[in-house]
């Protein structure tokens, strides 16, 4: 079943990523823990997610602008490495708890706030608190993509500098996340291969959502993943209860 779990939801995770540029780590994490803690739930999710976003990485290399993604991914790479440190010592419960309410946080902001904002031309000190910001989300959770997408549509002048940006900044802090969780001990053997099904299924997806992203509408599917996770997080906190 975990098994079937893991495929299933790297799968849609990879579709995702592909149509909107963000959001499979968000899917996996409102899946996973579901099946597993929350110190080998999101590290799963980073692990199952690094070959991925490699890949999208080097597709859009010739956009990427060094100067605009290097201050926030460095901050978010710095505060991630920070966080994990505080992660062993949490009470699980507290955190499934904590991470429930942000779920839900989350939905609302993405599905009321955002689409209200029009930010223009931040300043790269903006990015760099947003980046030190989605950083500790991201030692806690995992997730930490989506306000840095906020920002970087703001930034960039065009929709493939979004797309290049997100995964140079996915692909670092993926790297400086798996190598933190393995130095502060929460990557366990045990879940390599379950993120090794999932490595291979979320390249799938992206294969499948390349093939069909110019059929379905990102906005629409954007609301769909947001609604979910907002269910998601009322379910998983009415169980810690």
């Amino acid at each position: 079943m975990i098994w079937a779990v893991v495929a299933g939801a790297s799968l849609i995770a990879g579709i995702i990523q592909t149509v909107t540029g963000f959001g499979s780590v968000v899917f996996l994490m409102m899946v996973l823990p579901f099946y597993f803690d929350m110190i080998d739930a999101p590290t799963l999710a980073i692990v199952t997610n690094q070959l991925f976003c490699m890949a999208l990485c080097w597709k859009y290399r010739k956009y990427i602008r060094w100067r605009l993604v290097l201050p926030p991914t460095l901050a978010f790479g710095a505060a991630n490495l920070l966080t994990l440190p505080f992660v062993n010592g949490l009470d699980l419960h507290v955190l499934a708890r904590v991470f429930a309410v942000f779920l839900m946080a989350l939905a609302v902001y993405f599905l009321v706030v955002a689409r209200r904002m029009c930010i223009r031309a931040p300043k790269p000190a903006a990015g760099v608190v947003c980046g030190a910001l989605c950083g500790v989300s991201a030692g806690l959770f995992a997730i930490g993509g989506p306000p840095m997408a906020v920002y970087f549509v703001a930034a960039a002048e065009d929709h493939a500098t979004y797309l290049a940006c997100m995964q140079l900044l996915f692909t670092i802090t993926g790297m400086t996340g798996i190598i933190g969780r393995l130095c502060s001990g929460l990557l366990q053997p045990e879940i390599l291969p379950y993120a090794a099904v999932g490595s291979v299924c979320i390249l799938l997806g992206a294969v499948v959502g390349g093939k069909i992203a110019g059929k379905l509408n990102a906005q629409v599917m954007r609301t769909v993943v947001y609604a979910f996770v907002g269910i998601s997080g009322v379910i998983l906190l009415l169980q810690q209860l």
